[in-house]
């Protein structure tokens, strides 16, 4: 009988492990997100951090801005940099694919855009284009879900839906770099790649005129 119970405690354990299923996507929509990129939100459940403790993800501590909790000093492994005196972002070491492979936008209200510099943050905006960046950048996409996900209270949101399976997420990249070998027909990080990304933008079109 405790046998028995053993393996129903197993079975219900695993059959509450999470189901999510994101909304199918069809190859034009797929294509647009290769361009634009995805996005996940870290939302802080708990202790949101003022300007100077979130800065402790780079390293170091701003003087101006000192930190009363140091819990984003858990996350300083990731190597990320403070990037145009605003956002975060973890910086391409590589000759191929973009200057900076993963972006992060504290977020106020709903957005990148505040009047108060060192108001506590609701959450970190985690931006990541496929196209731009080769296959293998995408670890760093896993690396930095598990980080808070393992390190901070946080809820994890990725296309309008709560998400605790980095797997779900992972599974949306693959098929978006399956879509840009077979139908956009380039390689992610790719020369090719990086045109059909930054085509649109007045600084790539006047550096290559």
């Amino acid at each position: 009988m405790k046998n028995l119970s053993l393996i129903i405690i197993v079975i219900f354990i695993f059959g509450c492990q999470e189901q999510i299923e994101l909304t199918e996507r069809s190859s034009a929509e797929l294509k647009t997100m290769a361009t634009e990129g995805i996005g996940i939100e870290f939302i802080f459940q708990s202790n949101k951090p003022t300007f100077g403790e979130l800065f402790l993800i780079t390293g170091s501590e701003d003087p101006k801005f000192p930190a009363k909790n140091h819990q984003f000093e858990k996350l300083n492994s990731l190597d990320i940099s403070f990037i145009d005196y605003a956002y975060y972002g973890i910086k391409n070491d590589n000759k191929i694919g973009d200057g900076v492979t993963i972006w992060l936008f504290p977020m106020k209200n709903g957005d990148t855009e505040y009047d108060d510099y060192n108001a506590p943050f609701d959450s970190v905006f985690m931006e990541y284009t496929v196209l731009s960046n080769t296959e293998k950048s995408s670890e760093l996409v896993k690396k930095v879900f598990f980080a808070f996900k393992d390190n901070i209270d946080v809820k994890i949101v990725f296309e309008g839906k709560v998400v605790n399976d980095y797997k779900i997420i992972e599974n949306r990249i693959n098929e978006i770099i399956e879509v840009c070998r077979t139908e956009l027909k380039v390689e992610p990080g790719s020369e090719e790649a990086l045109k059909l990304v930054w085509k649109n933008t007045v600084l790539y079109n006047d550096g290559n005129n």
